[in-house]
This record gives structure tokens, sequence and C-alpha cells, in this order.
């Protein structure tokens, strides 16, 4: 498919959660985006929320792969509790949520910047589509939601272990609280 027919998929999705009250504003590849990008404002609450960008990958050998991508710094959190979230903890977290999720990858990741590291919690989800049918824009929809879900669980483990919750026990009521 070419670029201008996964832009119009791009739109057609902007238009489909504009009319069901989502937050989300299209930006045309140029100077405010690298590339074709929906932006998503993901809210939970009064207290919860993240920017989640969807747009195509190129990757022709697979199709029209559509990624869904948001991602939290973690560096504040790190400097208020720094016992909890050793590299260790944090990585043992992020294996024990994906194992836990049915869906999706939550991702670690370290970026240098100016000399200090950035540590950041990503939310990714992938999948084949060209945004033609509203079957599709529907499952985008779903899709959507999930991810708000996995937010929600991922900013959930991260309130117990600030609380001084040992991360096993932490996954433990996680788990039984994802049972319900």
């Amino acid at each position: 498919m070419k670029k201008e027919e996964l832009r119009e998929g791009l739109k057609r999705l902007y238009e489909y959660v504009g009319k069901l009250e989502l937050k989300s504003l299209f930006l045309e590849e140029g100077v405010q985006a690298d590339m074709d990008t929906l932006l998503l404002g993901l809210e939970i609450g009064e207290e919860l929320s993240i920017d989640i960008s969807c747009n195509y990958v190129y990757a022709p050998e697979f199709g029209n792969v559509l990624q869904y991508y948001g991602q939290m710094e973690l560096n504040p959190i790190l400097e208020e509790n720094p016992e909890a979230f050793t590299e260790l903890n944090v990585h043992r977290m992020i294996n024990a949520l994906n194992q836990t999720l049915p869906v999706g990858q939550i991702l670690y990741m370290q970026e240098e910047d100016n000399k200090e590291t950035r540590h950041l919690l990503g939310i990714r989800y992938t999948m084949l589509t060209d945004l033609e049918s509203e079957a599709e824009l529907k499952k985008c929809v779903s899709i959507i939601t999930m991810l708000m879900n996995i937010y929600e669980v991922l900013c959930s483990t991260i309130l117990l272990l600030l609380d001084g919750e040992p991360l096993d026990s932490a996954m433990d009521i996680i788990a039984s609280h994802m049972e319900e």
C-alpha cells in the first residue's frame, strides 16, 4: 500500500475516534512529525494520562503494520524510591507484567541525554491493518481501551512499589485483580 493510502487510513481512524470523543490529533509527516501520526490522549479518571502515538511501521515484507506506542518517564519515580526501583527490580517488574498481560508489551529503555540517563517505560502494540473497514476501526478502539488498561496496571504496580510493597507481593496483588 502506498504512503498516501496509509495516511488516509490514519485519517479515517482519527475521524472515527473523534466521534467517540477520544482526544486525538492527526499530524501529517513534515516539520511536526517524522511520519504520519495519530496522537491519542488517553485518560483514566482524573489522575492518569498518557499520550499514545499511532503510525505505520515500514515493514513491507509483513504488510501494513500499525503501531501504538506510549511512554512514561521513570526518573522521578526512581528518585522517589531508589531502593524499590533498582534496575533489577524494574526488569523483574516488566518481565512479570509482560507474562501477565495477554497482548501488548511493556518495554524498559534507557537513553543518554546530555550525559544523564533517562529511564523510560514504554507500552507497545502492533497489528496488521489497512484501516479500510469499520470492523478494523472498531478493533482499533478496542486496542486503545486495552492500552489504557495496560497503563493502569503498570501505574498500579508502580504505586504498590512506591508504597513499600515488595515486588513479588505487588505482582500477586496485580495478578489477583486482573483475574477478577
